[in-house]
């Protein structure tokens, strides 16, 4: 009798065992591998597309942060007249003036400022009092203005695109950084659903055991070895057991959702179907070199010291803002005036009225406040990036221990599983052998089958656990944990 037991469970247990990811139910479902779902969230994700959006922003700001050097170009014309009551004999009672003009401002790097204007204009009057009348003029000038104080040299009239470059070098890093905590999110639900199904399995092999001691024990009644109400414990169990497969079959849609969630599914009605199961090979990561790569590599710990460099650069530029503004300035120009604008052209360059300035220019704030008030916000910010990137360090050094340290937790786990799986099985098949023989009592069965169960859930949970260590350990150095990054 318990050779012939013996082989009868081993059969059931061979009919699931080892667990698959998944029930009968999802034979329909879309197959889904764990690398293919890393990759379609990495490109449906919203997340990935709210940072690389900011990576536009900051492109954005970048060019707009070299719009301080681009070359102006400005124009204008316009006429006026004006009638006056004569004081004197031979006055002018009427003046007309018109003119127009076209010019040209750029600005460089090391902060001069030069400006090319050509400038015409006509006048007349009634009557006529001046020896041109009507005259037109038209001169070309050239201005220059170079910072001496405020605003000198090209480290500070740069420092807006410098500090634009490493926020853009650091948003794209970010969406980097996104993408490993995307892609550890993803492995964690998808491996969560492997679970889910997996213990959905042990469940429907639970209730088929329970079923199989039911129709025992009937057996036993008719043949008058038990009595009618011996039934009853086994058929309430089967219940019971039903009612722990509906638990399991809700977990299921749960890390469904979730799955579909980062992956930003289109069709949230076809169920998915898992084919990949947890990696069970041992993996003994050095934590030097683990922490050395998270350091240095880690897009947001990268990010991090670029958010800093960039706060350093605006800060030096507060600093500079708060100086009193001298500047050199000089112009010089050449026109001519004639009675016809085309003569007025010609006098301008073989007779031409020629001008010139040169001086300085002092400007002192005397409270100055916007300035300084500028200058304390930038360095708030500047401690606040640097303080942030230490605080990011340390983070990183802790959550390498965690991490290192679960890896090795959940190894162990899963070999203390396996053991207690399989102990629990010899003592379910000791425990039916003993019933079969009139040594046991149908408690004593259904107790070893739900400790048999329990085993083999915590096995699977220990093998997804220790998965989820794995991709928590990719997660902290920066890596979505696919042979190549997107």
């Amino acid at each position: 009798m318990r050779r012939s037991f013996c082989f009868g469970l081993g059969l059931l247990l061979t009919a699931f065992l080892p667990l698959t990811a998944l029930g009968a139910e999802a034979e329909q479902a879309m197959e889904l591998g764990i690398d293919e779902a890393v990759r379609t969230a990495l490109t449906n994700n919203l997340g990935i597309m709210i940072r690389k959006d900011d990576v536009d922003a900051a492109t954005g700001a970048r060019q707009a942060a070299e719009g301080e050097f681009d070359i102006l170009a400005t124009g204008e014309a316009g006429a006026a007249g004006q009638e006056y009551a004569p004081l004197v004999s031979g006055a002018a009672a009427e003046e007309e003036t018109g003119q127009w003009k076209f010019g040209l401002q750029k600005k460089f790097v090391t902060g001069t400022e030069v400006s090319l204007f050509w400038q015409n204009s006509r006048f007349s009057s009634t009557p006529q009092v001046y020896l041109i009348d009507p005259a037109y003029s038209s001169s070309l000038t050239l201005g220059i203005r170079q910072p001496l104080l405020r605003g000198f040299g090209s480290e500070t009239q740069t420092a807006g695109i410098r500090a634009a470059d490493r926020n853009l070098a650091a948003s794209d890093l970010l969406v980097n950084s996104e993408a490993a905590n995307l892609a550890a999110g993803v492995r964690r639900a998808y491996w969560n659903l492997v679970y889910a199904w997996q213990d959905r399995e042990v469940k429907v092999l639970s209730i088929k055991l329970a079923e199989k001691l039911l129709d025992e024990t009937r057996a036993k009644i008719e043949a008058g070895r038990l009595a009618e109400v011996d039934r009853y414990q086994p058929e309430s169990e089967v219940a019971r057991r039903e009612e722990n497969l509906i638990l399991a079959d809700r977990s299921i849609g749960l890390y469904e959702d979730e799955l579909k969630l980062l992956m930003n599914a289109k069709d949230w009605q076809a169920p998915l179907k898992p084919t990949d199961l947890p990696q069970t090979a041992p993996v003994q990561p050095d934590e030097a070199e683990v922490l050395d790569r998270a350091l240095q590599q880690r897009p947001d710990v990268r990010a991090a010291d670029l958010n800093r460099e960039a706060a350093e650069i605006l800060e030096s530029a507060a600093l500079d803002d708060t100086r009193p503004d001298l500047a050199l300035i000089g112009l010089v120009g050449q026109g001519g005036t004639d009675e016809e604008y085309g003569s007025s052209l010609d006098d301008a360059i073989d007779n031409p009225e020629t001008q010139w300035q040169a001086g300085l220019a002092l400007s002192i704030p005397l409270q100055n406040r916007g300035a300084e008030g500028n200058y304390t916000q930038a360095r708030a910010a500047t401690s606040k990036a640097r303080n942030s990137a230490q605080l990011l360090r340390l983070e990183v050094q802790r959550s390498v221990r965690t991490t290192l340290r679960d890896v090795q937790l959940a190894l162990k786990a899963m070999e203390a599983t396996k053991k207690t799986s399989l102990a629990s099985q010899k003592r379910l098949e000791a425990e039916q052998a003993k019933f079969d023989a009139g040594r046991a009592t149908t408690l004593d069965v259904l107790t070893a089958q739900e400790a048999y169960s329990e085993a083999l859930s915590q096995e699977k949970l220990a093998q997804v656990s220790y998965a989820v260590a794995l991709a928590e350990l990719d997660r902290i150095q920066g890596l979505t944990g696919l042979a190549a990054a997107p």
